[in-house]
């Protein structure tokens, strides 16, 4: 398709569609769309064309997919539900075998596309034209349209392509509850469902697992694991062997997919299918071309972004997270890092980015460049779907150096547990507990053992093999004494095996090898031998008030072991994160060793953090030696529609060294284009200056009230910024009205007042607390 085409004629083209023009002119604009952006032939399209029976007519037809134009979808999409069935059966008949027949409904501001499924209409995608964004239309129609391997994979593509509006999600969630119906309670498929719902109650607290969200995430790691194929230009034959990792392996690639809790589909008929269909949706895209963490877009563009901040999960933008790689990571090859809580993997793509140029501007050798990625670059994360994204990041992260990896190849990224809940004192040693849902006694791991990972590694096989051959536990224990483990390690582990047997007959197996090896990665990871000189990354951010009881209470003792626990007022205020600063520098981190990590601006300065900031933590040293004030950029983290309420920091520490933070602090100024700006836009808007390290914020607020809101006008950091809020429900309008003078004391929560944001936004006012002073009391204070 020529560019010029793309610039000059396709946005005439959808401003004309967003009319809703009469039916042959859309005709005309849609056969137009169809030969210039997906280079249809003349002689392949067909007008009007009449079905078998003579019933109907198909108003366009091209290949597998058929299209039917409307003046006005709002009034007559109950017509295209009763007629696009036959439509589809019709085209079905003349389709090319393996081919996926798909409708579309078309006014030209709306496009609706549909498939049958068993034959019953299955709704799998909307699209509404968007005149300032044309390019976003053939974006959205590629995967019915153009299995060409030409696209370039930014996030808006991929998201486009594989969100939660996309045409492949909306066929493969159809196919996906199909599915679900026929084996969602298969003793096997419940256990792994039940495993993934306990993982995310320790990622998020709370019990938050639902059959739509496992059914998403099937869809994601389907995805993923695909892609990680396609990197390495492999066909993909059977379903089984990718999902396994089996294919990879075969390539001398370990530890970028394994066979988890999602392979559940090939249990059921046509799940073979549903993953060749989605692993064909891949070959659009030129992989090995990324230049930033695009299936984080893929992942915000699936969850809903308000679910997502109450989960705490603010992902890095790449501009953000390249700025703290380049100043946590001097000697990229030397350096061993860990991102303890890596998500997607955005902090690990720049880090290995950052070796790889490291490397090539040495003279190191390809295959050594890749081999020192591997032995230096690691992650860590106990959500199951962000370790299968953050594995393929690592993967992506090479581009063309794939080409040239050693014969073997491990991908150093776990599934595990970093804060190490399930760990328990065993005498002298330690023990890890392994949850076996619904209510069996919890699998036992001695973490001496553990922590030597050759060791580790032969007991599993002995355990497998036990399993295969239904072996006596006491032969097994007997093996792995003779593998080198100590009487009591084997002894325990012969009583972990006579467990493993049980669920092995009672078909609840095939899975635990994988959780065993990755969830004890991070007791591997923290023996002395193994830390990190770099711990990076973007912790979660969840409030301790937000959290299930039982994991308040986790919360509370860790934090108090340290000495981080303020309780009283402030005890909702105690966030997650600071127990990822406190645990991760204790456990991961060499003596000697750098934090980077992003946190909430309130980490600066609030209370309820002072225990990191002024050396009062206890069971390990870290000294505060610099920070980033971003509370003055917008938007970095919030809502997709831009809506950015959560201020944010960057704070760096060094383990075993005392002293107060610095007297100054780095702060950047700007407004973004977008979220996801890239570090080009980033540079170029962004003003930077050295500050005062911020005290506790003082803010001066004058309220001009009316009877439906609130003028506000407020002092904040030496500038003056105004705003209105509608009148909080709390306050009656009486007792407004006498409060002229009064002061607006805001406590934020760690999420920043609307004056410290460029724009002030009412809506950044959504969980304020308010009360109200007599006029004496003309300053305020925040606790953020």
């Amino acid at each position: 398709m020529a560019n010029s085409w793309r610039g000059d004629r396709l946005p005439d083209i959808v401003r004309s569609m967003a009319s809703r023009p009469r039916h042959e002119a859309l005709r005309g604009l849609i056969t137009e769309l169809l030969r210039e952006g997906f280079g249809a032939a003349f002689s392949e399209l067909e007008h009007e064309r009449y079905l078998v029976d003579n019933s109907g007519r198909i108003d366009v037809a091209w290949g597998a997919t058929v299209i039917e134009l409307k003046s006005d979808l709002r009034r007559e999409e109950r017509d295209v539900v009763a007629r696009m069935p036959d439509y589809l059966a019709d085209a079905s008949r003349g389709s090319a075998p393996g081919r996926t027949t798909v409708g579309l409904a078309t006014d030209g501001a709306t496009l609706l596309a549909y498939t049958l499924d068993l034959g019953r209409l299955t709704s799998i995608g909307r699209y509404d034209v968007d005149v300032d964004h044309p390019e976003r239309l053939l974006t959205w129609l590629e995967p019915l349209l153009s299995p060409v391997p030409e696209v370039m994979p930014t996030p808006i593509a991929v998201a486009l392509a594989f969100g939660r509006y996309s045409l492949a999600f909306g066929r493969a969630h159809a196919q996906l509850q199909r599915l679900w119906s026929e084996v969602g309670d298969h003793p096997e498929v419940r256990l792994k469902r039940n495993l993934w719902d306990g993982l995310l109650r320790q990622v998020y607290g709370d019990d938050v697992g639902s059959d739509a969200l496992f059914l998403q995430h099937t869809y994601l790691t389907i995805l993923v694991k695909a892609i990680a194929a396609r990197v390495l230009d492999l066909e993909i034959g059977d379903p089984a062997e990718m999902l396994s990792g089996r294919l990879l392996a075969n390539e001398g690639i370990v530890g970028a997919v394994e066979a988890d809790f999602f392979d559940w589909p090939l249990l059921a008929t046509g799940g073979d299918d549903l993953v060749r269909s989605l692993a064909a949706e891949t070959i659009r895209f030129r992989l090995r071309d990324v230049k930033v963490d695009v299936l984080k877009s893929l992942y915000e563009s699936l969850i809903d972004p308000d679910e997502r901040h109450d989960l705490g999960e603010y992902y890095t933008p790449d501009w953000l997270a390249a700025r703290v790689v380049t100043a946590a990571i001097p000697r990229p090859l030397e350096q061993r890092v860990l991102d303890p809580s890596c998500g997607s993997g955005t902090f690990l793509f720049h880090a290995l980015r950052r070796l790889i140029e490291a490397g090539r501007q040495a003279g190191v050798p390809p295959a050594e460049i890749v081999e020192t990625c591997a032995d230096r670059v690691f992650g860590i994360d106990v959500h199951p779907v962000a370790v299968a994204l953050a594995r393929v990041t690592w993967l992506l992260a090479l581009g063309d150096l794939v080409q040239d990896r050693p014969p073997t190849l491990s991908v150093p990224v776990y599934m595990g547990d970093s804060m190490q809940w399930n760990l328990r004192p065993l005498g002298a040693s330690a023990e890890v507990l392994v949850d076996v849902p619904p209510n069996d006694p919890p699998l036992r791991i001695p973490a001496g053992l553990a922590s030597d990972q050759h060791l580790f590694e032969r007991a599993l096989d002995e355990l497998n093999r036990g399993l295969d051959t239904l072996a006596e536990p006491e032969a097994i224990r007997h093996a792995i004494a003779l593998a080198g483990a100590t009487t009591e390690d084997a002894a325990m582990l012969g009583q972990t095996f006579a467990q493993l047997k049980e669920l092995y007959l009672d078909g609840r197996n095939h899975i635990w090898t994988f959780i065993l090896r990755n969830l004890l990665r991070p007791v591997w990871l923290s023996h002395p031998d193994h830390r990190a000189d770099v711990l990076i990354g973007n912790p979660p951010w969840i409030v301790y008030r937000h959290l299930s009881a039982d994991m308040k209470d986790r919360l509370r003792e860790a934090l108090r072991s340290y000495n981080l626990w303020v309780g009283g007022s402030l005890a909702t205020q105690q966030d997650m994160c600071a127990l990822f600063w406190a645990r991760g520098a204790e456990r991961y981190l060499r003596d000697g060793g750098v934090l980077a990590l992003v946190l909430p601006y309130a980490a600066l300065n609030a209370p309820v953090f002072a225990g990191m900031r002024d050396g009062g933590m206890e069971r390990v040293r870290v000294a505060i030696i610099g920070g980033w004030g971003l509370e003055r950029v917008w938007p970095i983290f919030g809502a997709q529609s831009g809506s950015s309420t959560t201020s944010t920091c960057v704070l760096f520490g060094e383990r075993d060294r005392a002293g107060p933070p610095p007297a100054e602090f780095d702060r950047w100024v700007g407004v973004l284009p977008r979220r996801d700006a890239s570090e080009a836009e980033a540079a170029e808007v962004l003003a930077h200056m050295r500050a005062a390290w911020p005290s506790r914020e003082r803010y001066l607020l004058h309220l001009h009230i009316g009877h439906a809101s609130v003028m506000v006008q407020a002092s904040f950091q030496g500038a003056l910024f105004s705003w209105s809020m509608p009148q909080p429900d709390a306050c009656k309008a009486a007792a407004m009205r006498r409060a002229c003078a009064a002061v607006l004391v805001v406590s934020t929560s760690g999420r920043g007042p609307a004056s410290s944001l460029p724009r002030a936004r009412s809506n950044a006012y959504s969980c304020v607390e308010l009360r109200w002073e007599s006029p004496s009391h003309l300053i305020g204070s925040s606790t953020s």
